[in-house]
């Protein structure tokens, strides 16, 4: 009995020394996994503090390239520049060597009008003209009963005073017949174009007449 009581005494007592054992060891593991957690976050803050660094230093080596470079003008300015540059090339690519002309008479005169002015029509200059100020006309019939009626009225006392035989019907029809061969005639004016023609057939038309006008005028 007494040997039983032993035995059983260092059971207990080995046990407790067991459990104390793995307390212990259980109590160091514990401490081993705070210490690598903490070790752990701290490489991670020390991470984010990296990253935090790198892009700071990208964002100031872009500042200091900005600014080394010229500054560009902005949007409206640079369309500004750029229309100005084009009108530049526009007025360059068109002067001419200045040639010497002559107009004897009104007529004359007012043709000359048209080789001193602009050349080029519809882009933000004056319109190419073909003289008498207008460039050209489509519709001269309806010009044409006016401009007989007047040219009638002046041309008649002169028709009376040489034929005064003739009746009223027979100078209108002599008139008449002389109109139509007559500049004053819409029909026979320079300017006058097809009333369809199109806008390239327009500008040939006018450059034609320009350059008849310049080959007439010159001194």
């Amino acid at each position: 009995a007494a040997n039983e009581r032993k035995a059983a005494s260092a059971n207990v007592k080995n046990a407790k020394k067991a459990a104390e054992q793995e307390a212990t060891e259980a109590s160091e593991w514990s401490k081993g996994a705070k210490g690598n957690k903490k070790e752990a976050e701290e490489q991670k803050r020390q991470e984010q503090l990296a990253k935090k660094r790198e892009a700071q230093r990208v964002l100031e080596e872009e500042e200091k390239t900005l600014k080394s470079k010229p500054a560009k003008p902005v949007k409206g300015e640079e369309k500004k520049a750029v229309k100005k540059t084009q009108k530049v090339e526009a007025f360059a690519s068109e002067v001419k060597v200045v040639e010497e002309f002559s107009a004897s008479n009104i007529d004359d005169a007012l043709d000359l009008l048209t080789l001193t002015g602009s050349s080029t029509g519809g882009s933000g200059q004056a319109p190419i003209t073909t003289g008498k100020g207008k460039d050209v006309d489509r519709h001269p019939e309806r010009r044409f009963k006016a401009a007989f009626e007047a040219y009638k009225e002046r041309e008649m006392p002169n028709l009376k005073k040489d034929h005064p035989g003739l009746r009223q019907n027979q100078m209108h029809d002599i008139l008449y017949k002389q109109f139509q061969k007559s500049p004053e005639n819409p029909f026979n004016q320079t300017n006058v174009i097809a009333y369809d023609a199109n806008k390239q057939e327009e500008r040939e038309h006018i450059e034609t007449r320009k350059q008849d006008i310049a080959n007439r005028l010159k001194a």
